[in-house]
This record gives structure tokens, sequence and C-alpha cells, in this order.
């Protein structure tokens, strides 16, 4: 049995020597990787005969799937979004229909106070656009859910890179990559000026014999006028628990982990190797200090999907039956959705990593050091999915504290092949040897925030930038 706890280095980071390694306990971070819509991950698998996902739009599927891992000790769901879906020449291709690529797809957001007021302690973290949400409606948004959730929400940062989206707004064309992140930038300011700037911790006094709900003298008017957004007023949330929501970013280029290294609290990360995971975990934590920030106020989650079973062949013979319903055309256009980028027109010895692109650039440095022909080749069968665990509940969970070790990575964001099916085959066989293994607590925590959770307090850290605009401190 792996031994029970794991190494992490707790002081002097980024130093190149060190005087001593401490032995401490960390739990497991474990999220659960959805998308309000056919297909996760990967394409086709919607077409599974036990497959839930075309009840996608029934409130009570998600109902239960919330009440499912929030027993099941999972820390939070994660809820993917776009607003685009894919384009070849321009032109909504007909197996993008057929085959649900991110079409039809409806707004995660809405469903959030339906599963918190089922569930006790499970956290919500939902995407959101930079790009084409106004600051104040989506501060509005997010304030309104850590309210309604008792502070169970994060915001997944976006800046969108969909041709489709630009269109479907009315927009000219599509932002330049690195020029969506500066926008993105100021955009993260103005909304920390709203949600922490405004209102004073004890601006509101709720006092019925004296009339009073909230104290004038302690209610600000922010004003913001910069490059890109334009707002004066007063916020009109008064402070709810967290005020600003947990903050997730995923980007993986260079102007996304600048960003993610200022403004992110938990950043979500692919890999196909421990080297690679390990290089971003480390690239993220030494990016926070020079930001002055602690390594450890980020947290790193990758994605990951798992199948258990009586024995390693059992469960490699699901995943084939599993990946045997891949999609190559499916999965073409998903690829040219995120990337632009049309594999089937490639030479099949080309590389990949010649190619540039303005849309997203994560799905393009995963394969850099790939041929063109294998990229089509594997991200037709395993889409988004990088690491897949394979093996006895046991054998999992001894992977899962491998990787953990040798990475430094504090969770997963856990995307199932199966639903029902994948989560219960986790949640059964796994988690409990993960808890034998003190990677999980014995049982999990009660109700509290989200970053309460994360990281001791309900409020940003004093060194996030959100602190920063914080009044009546």
């Amino acid at each position: 049995m792996w031994r029970r706890c794991f190494f992490a280095w707790l002081t002097g980071f980024g130093q190149h020597e060190r005087n001593q390694r401490e032995t401490v306990t960390r739990h497991l971070l474990l999220g659960a990787f959805e998308v309000n819509a056919l297909n996760i991950s990967s394409q086709g698998l919607w077409a599974r005969p036990d497959h839930d996902s075309t009840e996608y739009k029934h409130l009570s599927r998600w109902t239960r799937l919330a009440q499912m891992l929030d027993r099941g000790g999972f820390d939070f769901l994660f809820l993917a979004d776009t607003y685009g879906y894919p384009l070849l020449s321009g032109e909504v291709p007909a197996v993008a229909i057929e085959q649900a690529v991110d079409l039809p797809k409806n707004d995660p957001l809405l469903l959030i106070p339906a599963l918190a007021a089922v569930t006790e302690r499970l956290s919500f973290a939902v995407t959101s656009s930079t790009t084409y949400e106004e600051p104040f409606a989506n501060a509005r948004r997010f304030a309104t859910l850590d309210h309604l959730t008792g502070g169970r929400v994060a915001w997944n940062v976006v800046t969108s890179s969909s041709v489709a989206a630009t269109q479907l707004f009315g927009r000219d064309g599509l932002i330049a990559h690195d020029q969506r992140y500066e926008i993105a930038s100021e955009y993260m300011d103005l909304s920390y000026k709203l949600l922490e700037g405004s209102w004073e911790d004890d601006a509101v006094k709720a006092d019925k014999v004296g009339r009073v709900y909230a104290d004038p003298d302690k209610v600000h008017v922010v004003e913001h006028e910069g490059k890109y957004f334009k707002c004066k007023g007063v916020f009109c949330c008064e402070p709810s628990p967290q005020r600003t929501p947990v903050i997730f970013q995923a980007g993986a280029s260079k102007a996304g982990r600048g960003f993610a290294a200022r403004h992110a609290e938990v950043v979500f990360l692919q890999g196909s190797d421990t080297e690679s995971l390990r290089n971003q975990v480390t690239s993220i934590r030494q990016a926070a200090e020079e930001h002055g920030r602690d390594p450890r106020d980020i947290k790193t989650v990758v994605g990951l999907s798992a199948i258990a079973a009586d024995s390693r062949a059992e469960a490699e013979a699901q995943l084939e039956d599993y990946l045997s319903y891949a999609h190559q055309q499916a999965a073409r256009v998903y690829y040219a959705m995120m990337t632009g980028v049309d594999l089937a027109k490639l030479e099949a010895d080309g590389a990949m990593s010649e190619l540039r692109t303005e849309l997203g650039q994560t799905q393009l440095e995963r394969y850099a050091k790939k041929s063109a022909a294998d990229a089509y080749a594997d991200f037709s069968k395993r889409g988004l999915r990088e690491f897949i665990m394979l093996g006895t509940g046991g054998e999992i969970a001894e992977q899962l504290a491998e990787l953990v070790e040798e990475t430094d990575v504090d969770g997963i964001n856990f995307a199932p092949f199966a639903n029902p099916g994948s989560y219960e085959n986790f949640i059964d066989r796994v988690v409990p040897e993960l808890r034998d293994l003190e990677l999980l607590p014995t049982e999990p925590s009660g109700p509290k925030t989200f970053r309460e959770g994360l990281f001791g307090q309900a409020h940003a850290k004093k060194t996030h930038p959100a602190a920063q605009y914080r009044v009546g401190k």
C-alpha cells in the first residue's frame, strides 16, 4: 500500500537548495467536470444506450448528480461553457448538428441555485466570459449566486476564442489572443472594485426598530474609466459571504499563465505525463511568487478520467468499449472549433509545433511534439482526455498518490466516460482507497464557503488583487 503521506515543500519555494523536507498530509481536491450539453471531453459517447446525456435539459438529472457528488466526497462541480460551436469554411458542418458537438447547449449558470438547494457542501465553478459579458452584470450575477449558495461558488474566467461567438454577438471579428487577456485584466480590476469596493463589511444594519437597513456612510460609489471599460455608481448587491467568488482559470499560453499568476486561485491544467504536469505546476507557482503571492495560494487541478474494475484487464476492456463510440469527424470539427486548425487538411507528417493561432492555444501546445497525423488519431479517440487511469480501486488510488507526489498537483477535475456509471464507479471503488491513504478526509467536512475549504478564509487573501480594492479594511 502506498505510504499514508506524501512530501511537499513547505518553505523557500523557488530556492535551489532546501535544508529540510517535511512530511505533511494534504487532501486531494476532487472536482467533477461537466457541460450543460451532450458530450463531455470527447465526441460520440452521447450515443451509448446507457448514457443519460440526452437528459441534460431536465433539472432532475442535475440534482441527482449534484447530490451524488455531495455525498461521495467531491469538493466541487466544474461547469465548462462556451458560446460558440464548430465552423468549417465559415459554415456549421452537418456533423456538428448530427453528433451534438457543443450544439445544442444550455446555460450552466442557471443550474446552480437549484443544485445548491439540494446539497450541503458541494461547491460550483461556472464559466463566464470577459469578452461577451458586461462587468457590472456579471459581478451582480456572481454576488447573487454567492448569496444563494452560502458562498459555494467560483468563477471560471475565460476570454473566449470562438469565431461563431463573434458572429452571434455581432462583433466585427475575433479579438487577438493576447489582447483578449489585456481586456480580461482590466475586466477583473473593475469586477473587484464592484465586489469589494462599494459596500463595507458592516454597512448592512438591518435595524427594523431604527428603520435603517444600511448605513449610507459605509456604501461608496465605484468609479472606473479605463482603456476598455467605464463604470460609475454604487454596486447593487450587499456583501456576499465571499464577496469575490473563487477565481478559476485554465489558459495554457504565456498570456494565460501570466493572468493566472495574478488572478487565479485555482488553475485547471491538462497533461499527458508527469513531467509536463510537474513543469506546469512549478511554472504556475513560480509566477505566483513573482506577483507577490504565496505559491500555495494557487491550487492546481488536472483533468483526469479513471476506470476501476476487479482487474486492470477488465478496466482496459471497459475503456476500449468507451473509445469505440469515438466519432472522428465530430472530433475533427471540435478541434477546429477550439483552435481554428482543421487536422484533416494538414500534411500527415507536418509538425504541430509550427502552427499558430489566435484561437485557443492549449490544444496546440498539447500536441507540439507530435505530427499532425498522430494528433488527429489521438484527439479523435481521446478528445480532451489526457490522463486516463485504469486498474482496481486500490491501484488507481496509488496512481493518484504517485501523481501528486511527483507533480505537486493539488487535485483532479474528473471527466466521466459514462453518466450514470463513471462517478458511481469512482466513488464506490476509489474514494474509500483514497481515504485509507489519507488523501481524502475520512468524512467530508461540513458546510463552508468554497474559499474556506481551499484556504481557510472566506475572503480573498491580502496578496490577491481583489483585496486592494476592499473598503473599510
